[in-house]
């Protein structure tokens, strides 16, 4: 994700590993950030398309969504009424990312680990969905795994990148303690 000076929004691009090749993939008054690539070569992506805001201050909501490898054929993955962040992809063909859930609960207590499918089917919670306080980003997989290591952060609208780095095992189920 890259925006230019002078520019207002963020879109995605992709250069080749020399530096070179620079070209951009997606346009728009959007935000489009924290992409990943699928196994097909489709990105997966944050974006502010869905065109609202969240429910307690004046902040675009930004959740998944999907594109070929030029850009095109935008659609998105998730429905969220808040933000969805830093989706990964895991072995089993899943993404796994942080959902802001607050739905009839604390609307500052709830960031925790969700899955979906690429196309956006099976959105069910991975992790902590229990466990109020926590800021659960940048989850990635563990090779020959079945665990995640992701960062736990102190909470919402603190540093959000200054918590601790934390071993999470889905076998323990999705509200045991990490």
């Amino acid at each position: 994700s890259y925006r230019p000076g002078g520019t207002r929004f963020y879109h995605l691009y992709e250069i080749d590993r020399d530096g070179s090749g620079l070209r951009q993939l997606t346009g728009g008054p959007y935000d489009d950030y924290e992409p990943t690539y699928l196994p097909d070569g489709d990105l997966v992506f944050c974006s502010s398309r869905c065109n609202r805001f969240v429910q307690c201050w004046f902040t675009q909501v930004a959740i998944l969504h999907r594109c070929d490898p030029n850009g095109g054929n935008i659609r998105p993955v998730s429905a969220n009424v808040e933000q969805d962040n830093t989706p990964w992809m895991l072995p089993d063909g899943r993404l796994l990312y942080m959902r802001w859930e607050y739905v009839d609960r604390s609307r500052v207590r709830y960031h925790h680990l969700w899955t979906v499918n690429p196309d956006g089917t099976d959105q069910m919670v991975y992790y902590g969905n229990m466990h109020p306080g926590t800021v659960m980003l940048d989850a990635k997989p563990i090779p020959d795994s079945s665990k995640v290591v992701a960062s736990f952060s102190p909470g919402h609208g603190q540093k959000e990148h200054a918590g601790f780095v934390t071993l999470v095992d889905p076998d323990n189920g999705p509200d045991d303690k990490a």
